[in-house]
């Protein structure tokens, strides 16, 4: 039987978690949502932001009250006070970005998907490991509450034997979107495929077997799977 209330969420406390001090790679739209949640639901410190774009990256400080705005990866990696690195990168970056911070001894959190291939992402943990430092995609999903909620669900046995799930996640977006350029590593696998493969994991473990058929979207890129 289906319980008849859900286990609450357990919600680490914020002041039990050292805080580091952190660049952000890339000050876009996803690392704006990003330094919001550091600023007001953490301790963490924001210290630099870098982009290609001095007065974009210099933008992007004066809006959090990050202290360095830095023209170039080189000149944020360099710094020595800066513990971590997330980065919001296009896709095609995140490896050459993610690998050269673990070069310069930081640790990184880099945005889904963490590596274009499971070769990149071997080559991250590789230099993860020689380095000794973290090395973490930012699936944020994994850590929302009620994600929480379903492995209290799975660990307690209430929903019984899981035989099967069923998945779907679309979204529309216009033409001009960098999900449609090749270039970009465009495509809905690595943007919105990921949560469904991450979610089919948790639920029941790693896949013995895939069955998958694609539609192609105009410009060459996958439509669906």
């Amino acid at each position: 039987m289906f319980p008849s209330t859900l286990p609450a969420p357990r919600l680490p406390d914020a002041h039990q978690i050292p805080a580091l001090r952190w660049g952000i790679i890339g000050p876009g739209w996803i690392a704006d949502r990003f330094a919001s949640a550091l600023c007001h639901h953490t301790h963490q410190r924001l210290i630099a932001v870098s982009s290609r774009s001095v007065d974009k990256a210099q933008a992007f400080a004066d809006k959090w009250s990050i202290p360095h705005a830095c023209g170039g990866i080189d000149a944020l990696l360099a710094r020595d006070d800066v513990d971590a690195i997330y980065i919001a990168t296009p896709h095609n970056h995140h490896f050459p970005d993610g690998l050269r911070a673990l070069q310069a001894g930081k640790h990184v959190l880099i945005e889904k998907p963490l590596a274009l291939n499971a070769h990149q992402g071997e080559a991250l943990q590789q230099a993860a490991r020689r380095a000794q430092r973290l090395c973490m995609e930012a699936m944020w999903c994994d850590f929302a509450p009620k994600y929480d909620v379903v492995r209290q669900l799975l660990a307690d046995g209430a929903l019984g034997d899981v035989h099967s799930l069923i998945a779907d996640h679309g979204e529309f977006f216009t033409p001009d979107h960098r999900i449609f350029n090749p270039d970009l590593a465009g495509g809905p696998m690595l943007d919105l495929g990921s949560y469904l493969v991450a979610f089919s994991i948790l639920v029941g473990g790693a896949p013995e077997r895939i069955v998958a058929q694609g539609e192609p979207a105009p410009g060459g890129v996958n439509g669906q799977t």
